[in-house]
């Protein structure tokens, strides 16, 4: 655990460093420390753990990137009282939301440095790792690098469709304590795809989930631990979905769909790995699956997950404090359709403390459940296989069957034959990821000029609301001419 903290150490104060012109002297015990902590297999993983615990800090998928920040954005709640907590977010206060983000560079920055010595080391000691070891530790962290600059990316830079050369990050790729140019956007994610292709070349041949499936599970078949969980390591899978994602969100279209519909055969026709969840399973009243768990192609495991609802979507919570919509915006949201597992099962009539309220409908996909040890009362989803369906309803010729797939997978009926199917497809982005963090990137993809909000109004959007300012410091060190 020493040689932990150390390593993470070095890690961050080579990450503060990026912006300074005095350049961080790692003296010969930090050295040590790090070679020890790559001198055996076990160090490797431990090092690649620890950057999958940091993904659950609270600016990044432990609540900025998921059911926070961006879920506000997104307009997902009613934050329309002047007194609410969130009322200057949901109104893209320029300083709030940069304010909302600035940790989020700083610990994604954090992280990528990480990442990069890790990789360093797989070629440096690759005498310590087999073949197996090799292909799947590079190519997860290549992914991690990927993941981490994507979630940069979609913050800090433009809204692509309009301005794919306007300079807005580094790609960093090495643990070399410089100061990085800002890249156009087009050049950003073209680094992002080329480490996301060359994580799905490493695992192609090794990762245990193409043949045997998630292994959500202690060890069995000959397997580590640390080679079953998939879901919760950025799998082979995982990594082509996530191909799909980054090519949607810069407009090819053709990547995005082949990708997408790659995932979707590997998957759902040739194996049964990761599954629509069954109705039985969604309605089990002793162990209630919210969160669809055999769906998730890549999430996190988060111990305090119970704070999610406590904190933030409680009945207990004062109506400034709590995020939830009007009982009015929900009903819209699943088209009063009570069929839908999701209506039917994300959301809960409950008794409001603020007792002129009376009850009301409370968001309770990461209420507390007892999973009758399955697993899932501690997971927050990042990728599952629903997106491939909305991805490919978008971007290839079968686009009804493959949203009506969906629909069906969800108890509802097929798409009405006279719907724009953008309409549609935006409906149940809506719907699939509340609580997740992607509702607001399809809107910044698409520059759309208007947003439904959670209060029931329509909330008229321009370029500016999309875009996010870095933080101050990282302002003043680079001036204004990136």
């Amino acid at each position: 655990m020493k040689t932990l903290i150390k390593y993470s150490c070095i890690a961050f104060l080579a990450v503060c460093q990026l912006s300074c012109s005095n350049w961080l002297d790692i003296g010969s015990e930090d050295r040590i420390m790090e070679k020890d902590l790559f001198g055996t297999k076990d160090g490797f993983l431990t090092a690649l753990n620890g950057i999958y615990i940091d993904l659950l800090d609270n600016s990044l998928y432990g609540r900025t990137l998921t059911y926070g920040t961006m879920d506000i954005l997104a307009q997902y709640y009613d934050c329309s009282d002047r007194e609410h907590s969130y009322y200057n977010l949901a109104r893209y206060d320029s300083e709030t939301k940069r304010d909302a983000v600035s940790s989020t560079w700083t610990k994604a920055w954090f992280l990528i440095n990480n990442v990069n010595t890790l990789l360093e080391h797989c070629e440096e000691d690759r005498a310590v790792l087999d073949d197996r070891d090799y292909h799947i530790i590079r190519g997860e962290a290549l992914a991690l690098r990927a993941l981490l600059h994507f979630e940069l990316f979609r913050i800090f830079g433009p809204v692509y469709n309009l301005d794919p050369e306007e300079k807005c990050l580094p790609y960093v790729r090495s643990s070399d304590l410089v100061v990085r140019e800002m890249l156009p956007a087009v050049q950003v994610q073209e680094f992002i795809l080329n480490d996301l292709r060359e994580a799905e070349r490493m695992l192609a041949d090794y990762d245990p989930v193409i043949t045997e499936g998630p292994l959500f599970s202690d060890a069995g078949n000959g397997l580590s631990n640390a080679m079953r969980y998939r879901p919760l390591r950025l799998n082979y899978y995982a990594v082509q979905a996530y191909i799909a994602r980054v090519a949607l969100y810069v407009g090819n279209s053709s990547l995005a769909g082949s990708y997408a519909e790659k995932v979707i055969k590997g998957t759902q026709e040739d194996n049964q790995w990761f599954p629509f969840i069954e109705r039985a399973a969604a309605e089990d009243v002793d162990h209630r699956d919210r969160i669809y768990q055999p769906e998730i192609l890549f999430g996190v495991y988060n111990l305090n997950r119970k704070s999610i609802f406590d904190g933030t979507f409680s009945n207990n919570l004062s109506a400034v404090r709590v995020l939830r919509p009007t009982d009015d915006y929900i009903d819209w949201m699943y088209d009063h359709d009570i069929n839908d597992l999701r209506y039917a099962y994300h959301w809960e009539l409950l008794t409001s403390v603020n007792q002129d309220e009376g009850n009301l409908q409370y968001f309770v996909k990461y209420k507390e459940v007892d999973d009758g040890g399955k697993g899932f009362q501690y997971l927050v989803p990042l990728m599952r296989i629903s997106e491939m369906y909305l991805i490919a309803a978008e971007c290839t010729d079968e686009g009804v069957q493959y949203l009506n797939a969906l629909r069906a997978a969800r108890k509802i009926a097929d798409v009405p034959e006279d719907a724009r199917l953008m309409d549609e497809i935006e409906k149940e982005y809506r719907r699939e990821f509340i609580g997740e963090g992607q509702l607001f990137w399809f809107f910044k993809r698409r520059n759309q000029s208007d947003i439904v909000s959670g209060s029931g109004s329509e909330i008229g959007m321009n370029k500016e609301d999309y875009l996010f300012r870095m933080p101050q410091e990282e302002e003043d060190h680079r001036g204004t001419n990136y």
